[in-house]
Order: C-alpha cells, then sequence, then structure tokens
C-alpha cells in the first residue's frame, strides 16, 4: 500500500519538474514496483488456489502483469538515453492498458 501511496506525490513532482530525469525515474520506479508486487501476490495467490479455473482465467499473468512491466522497463531504459517524458508517456500507456484489460 506504501508504494501505491506515492503515486499522486510522485506524479505532482513530474508535472512540477517534466524535464527532469530524477522526477521521472522514480516516477516510474514506483510503477515498476508495484508490477513486481503485483506480480508476486498474483504467482502466490495462484499457488494457494491451483485448482480454481476461474482465477486462472481472470488471473492472466501473460497479458496482466508480465507485458505492462515490459513496457514500463522500455520507457525507464529510453528515458535514460536522453528522453525523460518517455517513462511518463510509457506509464500512462501501461495504466490505460490496464485499465482496458480489467474492462473485459
Amino acid at each position: 500500500m506504501f508504494v501505491i501511496s506515492l503515486i499522486p506525490y510522485l506524479a505532482t513532482f513530474v508535472a512540477n519538474n517534466p524535464n527532469s530525469l530524477l522526477s521521472e525515474s522514480l516516477y516510474d520506479l514506483d510503477f515498476i514496483l508495484i508490477d513486481i508486487i503485483l506480480f508476486a501476490m498474483s504467482r502466490y495467490l495462484m499457488k494457494i488456489n491451483d485448482d480454481n479455473e476461474y482465477l486462472a482465467k481472470v488471473v492472466d499473468l501473460k497479458n496482466a502483469i508480465v507485458i505492462p512491466f515490459i513496457l514500463l522497463i522500455i520507457g525507464f531504459i529510453v528515458g535514460f538515453l536522453g528522453y525523460p517524458i518517455a517513462i511518463s508517456v510509457v506509464c500512462l500507456i501501461t495504466i490505460i492498458r490496464s485499465i482496458v484489460y480489467s474492462l473485459r
């Protein structure tokens, strides 16, 4: 919960410093940590309820967790290569993708 609670503060930090690599990096690292925690919790939930077919269908680890994680890592690398706003763009793409995926 602590990592998730940092999103509004880091978003404000990015809004006030749009070209700062530090603010963009912290924003992306927060999303990466959230994705790692979500992956661990999902794996643990699947391990506990391995006979639940509905849960296996709902918690699709590849589409819901791994692909956004790869997008976040790509944005992080592109941001360090010289375009700091790329980190925020990739985070927003990941958020939109997660919302669209959850509405299915």
